[in-house]
């Protein structure tokens, strides 16, 4: 596998003075000492310059991005019951089940949608790789729904930078444990590490942005079936949302959710809508409720 370019012919004004080593390991989602390393080997330029990992970012830079071949492959493809929406040359929009992590992480899993669609013949960008290459963002294990993931990398750039800039439209389906106070509503806390817990997540003072619409779509005698979207994509961020709330999700043992009618976090990703990395066109997917959903809220 060959290097890469990623080439940003003009900085926009959300770039500007922000550190180019944060603002790259942000967009790609690698870590920040490997974009650093990137920097230092002279694989990221700003107009053609070398740069130090300090340099902070103007207006109208040209950014150029190398991205070098993996060292190596450590997935090994596996089948899992994914479903292929939609796939061109640029990139693959999947149907995730609850149950399976979207790549491997720390648990090392073997069965992935990464390694589902390598056993399906789907080569994925290399921006990640080995673990992570195509990721563009993720869901829980445990979460359902729409996912799309970059063939190449080119797209994954472009994917990323439009979850950077909080362009991507999803929404989700859950089942919080309460009844809502009020029928609709936006939670604007920021959500970072739990300082008791480094495992979990939590509202907290100086966390990073977190902003999640919500609006009530039925009531249950004991439950209420909630529509969120999402401005920001932090981990767990409806899950951590929620349990502030006081409303955790049914099923989310993790932040306090019961869990007498389904054995995972009631939520579904049901709706997913992006830009097009080569035309440009707006594609929007949907994925319908999964069968312990529907009947948990008796549709």
């Amino acid at each position: 596998m060959q290097s890469s370019e990623i080439v940003i012919e003009r900085i926009d004004e959300v770039y500007v003075d922000k550190r180019v080593d944060k603002v790259v390991s942000e967009i790609l989602e690698i870590p920040r000492n490997q974009v650093q390393n990137y920097i230092k080997d002279g694989f990221i330029k700003v107009c053609s310059r070398f740069i130090s990992k300090s340099y902070k970012l103007k207006y109208g830079d040209c950014l150029s991005i190398i991205i070098p071949p993996p060292k190596n492959n450590k997935i090994e493809p596996n089948d899992a019951p994914i479903k292929i929406l939609f796939e061109d040359e640029d990139v693959v929009v999947v149907e995730k089940p609850a149950g399976i992590v979207v790549h491997p992480g720390a648990a090392c899993e073997d069965v992935s949608v990464v390694s589902a669609l390598k056993y399906r013949g789907v080569r994925l960008s290399s921006i990640g790789a080995p673990l992570r290459g195509g990721v563009v963002h993720r869901i829980d294990k445990d979460t359902s729904g729409v996912i799309v993931l970059a063939k190449n990398d080119r797209a994954h750039f472009f994917l990323a930078k439009q979850f950077f800039e909080h362009s991507i439209e999803r929404r989700y389906i859950g089942v919080v444990g309460c009844h809502l106070k009020q029928n609709s509503g936006e939670i604007d806390k920021p959500i970072g590490r739990h300082p008791k817990n480094r495992k979990l997540f939590a509202v907290v003072e100086n966390g990073k942005e977190a902003i999640t619409f919500y609006k009530l779509l039925k009531r249950l005698e004991n439950y209420d079936v909630v529509m969120f979207k999402l401005q920001t994509g932090r981990t767990h961020q409806i899950r951590v949302h929620m349990k502030y709330l006081g409303c955790p999700l049914v099923g989310d043992a993790t932040y306090g959710g019961v869990l007498k009618e389904i054995k995972r976090q009631a939520l579904h990703a049901f709706v997913l809508g992006f830009r097009h990395p080569w035309s440009g066109k707006f594609l929007k997917f949907y994925s319908k409720l999964p069968e312990d959903m529907r009947v948990l809220i008796g549709g």
